[in-house]
């Protein structure tokens, strides 16, 4: 049962560190860039008026604000986790810390984003939603398995 747990910590932070890499690399675009490629993305798909866009963008800057704050901390996750998978027994308590630490800088994330973000959902008329609700239903449905 402790084997189990241990293998279900290693392989999770495993994946963690692989999604942060995987994050990095998409396109080899800038993190900037991919924020603004994504909210011209939104922008245009829904059809956003200047007021729509400019909450939008705050909700982007207060996103690249963290993920600059952050950066420290994920390459000194990425090192711990690099070190564990170099060495010949893993350290689970560590592990579970380093997972821990990810999860209360999401969920940090998410108290910072959350506020700009409903104040920009709040300016959405009804045939937005309606949009936004379409789009992430078709995301569902190519990447939902994945």
């Amino acid at each position: 049962m402790k084997m189990q747990s241990t293998v279900r910590v290693a392989i999770g932070t495993l994946v963690i560190a692989g999604a942060l890499v995987g994050a990095g690399c998409h396109r080899h675009h800038t993190p900037t860039e991919r924020a603004d490629w994504m909210t011209g993305k939104i922008a245009k798909h829904l059809d956003l008026d200047d007021q729509q866009k400019a909450k939008l963008a705050a909700v982007k800057d207060e996103a690249m604000a963290v993920r600059a704050e952050s950066e420290k901390e994920r390459k000194a996750t990425m090192e711990e986790v690099i070190a564990q998978v170099q060495s010949d027994r893993l350290d689970q308590a560590k592990l579970a810390r380093l997972f821990e630490q990810h999860q209360a800088g999401q969920t940090r994330l998410m108290q910072r984003l959350l506020p700009k973000l409903a104040e920009w959902h709040g300016t959405l008329r009804p045939e937005q939603k309606a949009e936004a609700v379409e789009h992430l239903r078709k995301w569902m449905e190519r990447y939902g398995d994945h």
